[in-house]
C-alpha cells in the first residue's frame, strides 16, 4: 500500500508539473572533440507538453554552467513563456553535471577534457536518436547555454529554425578565462584538493571560489545599494551553491566554458563560423555585464543574418538571466522571448 501511494503521489507530482522525465538516454562509444572515447555516455533530460502532428514544435532549452536542467523551470508550462500548450519542451542536464554523466560518477580527473561542442553533439544525438526530431522550433540557452545553443546554430543550420541566446559571447574572451583561472586556484588551495585526487570534497575550497565569483557576476552599482547584512546574505548563497558541487565536475565545466571559441572549428575565422547561422536570432545581453561583457553579443549581432538585439536594461550584471521569479530582468526577458517567438513559424 505504501509503494502504492508513493506512486501515485509521484504520477500526481508529474502531471501537476506537467513534465515527463524518461530514463536517461544513452550515447554509445561517444567519441570527444579531444579524441576521447567513453563506451557509454549518459544524458539525462526530461520533456513538458507534446509535440504536434508534424513533429516540429520542439523547443530545447540548456542550462547555464552551474545550473542543471531545471533552470527554466519557472518559464515552462502552458502559457508561460514556453508554453507547452503550442510547444514540446525539452530541457536537459549537459555533460558533466546533473544527473548525465560526470566527473562524480567515479573517473574524477580521468574524466574527458570536454568541450562547449561535445555539449551539442550530446544533446544531437538525444534529439535525432531518442527522440527522432529533424527540426527544433527553436535552441536557446543562457550564458553556457547560450554558447551551446550557439554551436547549434553554427553547425546544424539545416534543423534550427530559431535561436535565444541569453547573456552570450561567440567565445571566452580574457576577462572571462581571469576569473575561472583565480576560482580554479583558489580550489587548489584546499589541502583536501590533493590535485583533483581526494577522498574527501574540497569544500570549503569551493566556498571561497564562490564568494571570488560573486563580484564578477554582478555590477559595482548593484554591491554599492546592497546593505552589508545583504551583501553578506549573497556571498554566503554564492559560496553554498558553489560548495554543492563535486570540485572535479565543478573545474571540469567551467574548464570546457573558458576555452570556449566558436571559432576553431573555422580555422581561427570567427566570421566564417557565424556566417553559417541562418537562423532568426534573439540576442539578450544584459548591459551591465562585467563577466561576459558587451562585446561578444554586439559581435554575434554584427556577423548573423537574421538577429533580433535587445540590451537587458539592469545593474545586475552577468545575474540579471538568472530568471528568478518576480525579478524586473526576468519580466523583461518573458515579454522579449514572447515576441520572438510569436514571429517563429
Amino acid at each position: 500500500m505504501r509503494a502504492l501511494l508513493a506512486f501515485t503521489f509521484a504520477v500526481w507530482v508529474s502531471a501537476a508539473a506537467g513534465a515527463d522525465e524518461p530514463p536517461p538516454f544513452n550515447a554509445y562509444d561517444f567519441e570527444f572533440e579531444t579524441g576521447s572515447v567513453v563506451p557509454e555516455l549518459r544524458v539525462a533530460y526530461e520533456t513538458h507538453g507534446k509535440l504536434n502532428a508534424g513533429r516540429d514544435n520542439a523547443i530545447l532549452l540548456v542550462h547555464g554552467t552551474i545550473g542543471d536542467r531545471h533552470a527554466f523551470d519557472s518559464m515552462i508550462g502552458p502559457g508561460k513563456t514556453f508554453d507547452t500548450d503550442k510547444n514540446f519542451v525539452i530541457t536537459v542536464d549537459a555533460i558533466g553535471g546533473g544527473e548525465s554523466s560526470s566527473p562524480k560518477d567515479g573517473l574524477g580527473q580521468d574524466f574527458p577534457r570536454y568541450t562547449i561542442r561535445d555539449m551539442m553533439a550530446a544533446q544531437h544525438a538525444l534529439v535525432t536518436r531518442a527522440l527522432e526530431l529533424a527540426t527544433l522550433r527553436c535552441v536557446g540557452g543562457s550564458s553556457m547555454g547560450a554558447f551551446v545553443s550557439l554551436e547549434w546554430g553554427i553547425h546544424h543550420p539545416e534543423m534550427v529554425r530559431s535561436l535565444i541566446l541569453l547573456l552570450p559571447s561567440p567565445k571566452a574572451d580574457a576577462n572571462f578565462q581571469l576569473a575561472i583561472d583565480l576560482m580554479t586556484s583558489v580550489v587548489a588551495l584546499d589541502p583536501e584538493w590533493q590535485g583533483g585526487r581526494y577522498t574527501h570534497n574540497p569544500v570549503e575550497g569551493l566556498r571561497l571560489a564562490g564568494m571570488l565569483y560573486y563580484p564578477w557576476a554582478v555590477s559595482a552599482p548593484y554591491i554599492g545599494r546592497l546593505s552589508p547584512k545583504q551583501l553578506a546574505g549573497e556571498l554566503e548563497a554564492s559560496a553554498r551553491s558553489f560548495g554543492n558541487w563535486d570540485a572535479n565536475s565543478l573545474i571540469l565545466r567551467y574548464a570546457a566554458s573558458r576555452a570556449h571559441d566558436a571559432s576553431v572549428p573555422f580555422a581561427g575565422d570567427m566570421s566564417a563560423a557565424l556566417a553559417r547561422v541562418t537562423a532568426s536570432t534573439l540576442i539578450l545581453p544584459s548591459a551591465s555585464d562585467r563577466l561576459f561583457g558587451i562585446d561578444g553579443a554586439r559581435r554575434i549581432r554584427d556577423g548573423i543574418k537574421r538577429p533580433t538585439y535587445v540590451e537587458i536594461p539592469s545593474d545586475l550584471g552577468h545575474r540579471a538571466g538568472g530568471l528568478a521569479p518576480a525579478m524586473a530582468e526576468t519580466d523583461f526577458i518573458d515579454s522579449q522571448i514572447r515576441a520572438f517567438l510569436a514571429k517563429v513559424e
